[in-house]
């Protein structure tokens, strides 16, 4: 899988678990949030960080295929 879709296919688990947190009323905590009531439920720092991380699974299970 290249990089820019591995890209979409995170930000795609990224949003199914964005509706299920909203559902469950969980919010993770940030230091980059500025308490704005639109603020989603993985924001700033945390949502990139889990962004990149779930972008390179695929990767690495390619790497290991090897």
């Amino acid at each position: 899988m290249n990089a820019s879709k591995a890209r979409r296919v995170a930000i795609e688990i990224l949003d199914e678990l964005e509706e299920l947190l909203d559902r469950k009323g969980i919010m993770i905590p940030s230091e980059d949030r500025e308490g704005r009531e639109e603020e989603a439920c993985i924001y700033g720092t945390e949502y990139y960080e889990l962004e990149d991380a779930i972008t390179h699974v695929p990767q690495r299970q390619v790497v290991f295929r090897h």
